[in-house]
């Protein structure tokens, strides 16, 4: 027999289940597949870095080549919104390794690192009811670590934005530095370890819509994507200096 407490747990939970459940409609969340995807998401990323924040960064960057882009778009005009770049260690070292000291787990080749999140001004969650952007995109790289098998995530963050990712139990390390390249803005570390995320996100009140739930929206690759989308910027450079 369930008890009082049990039942009204359940209740809420297809409350919150259900109040949530159209959150992402009117968006397409998926890995980028062709060139072309690939440089709209570029060019998103260009706009919010370099455009509108002054920042002056190669885009796309040595790390590209061996990244998978992520992408949001608006189904209703097809152009890409919003993006964000995971980059699995098994294909070479984190960006955050030009500023932190990672230990060896951190390092591992299981492990996939999160960079360039960036959603055009309009999209953001303080010009929506909802923060369907952002949060598809976080939904994607999620089921991307299970796909992959990955057993840690790492990623940098200005300490004032570490709540979005400490609130998907995200662990902060205690390492600050300054990002050169980003204007040399402060930066902290942190680290998901996503080998451990069923008691990680046991008790989070989020675990429903990060694991739980089924977004159509999501679009998740039936295997491990391939890299390689982006041109090795390197190779360029050392043809140019030849």
């Amino acid at each position: 027999m369930q008890s009082h407490t049990e039942q009204t747990h359940t209740s809420d939970d297809t409350n919150f289940e259900s109040k949530f459940a159209t959150l992402l409609q009117g968006f397409r969340f998926k890995v980028c597949e062709t060139p072309e995807e690939v440089a709209e998401a570029l060019e998103v990323r260009r706009r919010v870095y370099c455009v509108d924040g002054g920042y002056q960064i190669a885009c796309p960057d040595e790390y590209d080549h061996r990244s998978w882009i992520l992408r949001a778009e608006e189904i209703a005009t097809g152009r890409c919104v919003g993006t964000m770049r995971l980059t699995p260690r098994f294909a070479g070292s984190f960006e955050a390794e030009e500023y932190f000291t990672l230990s060896r787990e951190a390092r591992a080749s299981r492990n996939l690192e999160i960079t360039r999140f960036a959603i055009l001004p309009e999209f953001r969650r303080d010009k929506m009811q909802m923060p369907a952007v952002a949060f598809g995109l976080f939904r994607l790289c999620f089921d991307m670590f299970q796909l992959v098998g990955s057993a840690r995530c790492v990623v940098s963050s200005k300490p004032e934005r570490s709540w979005t990712y400490t609130a998907m139990g995200f662990e902060p390390t205690g390492d600050v530095v300054e990002y050169e390249k980003l204007n040399g803005a402060t930066h902290e570390l942190l680290i998901l370890p996503f080998h451990d995320a069923a008691n990680i996100m046991r008790d989070n009140p989020f675990k429903i819509l990060f694991v739980e739930t089924d977004f159509p929206e999501v679009i998740v690759p039936n295997r491990r994507p391939p890299l390689g989308l982006v041109p090795d910027t390197r190779e360029f450079r050392f043809a140019v200096g030849a």
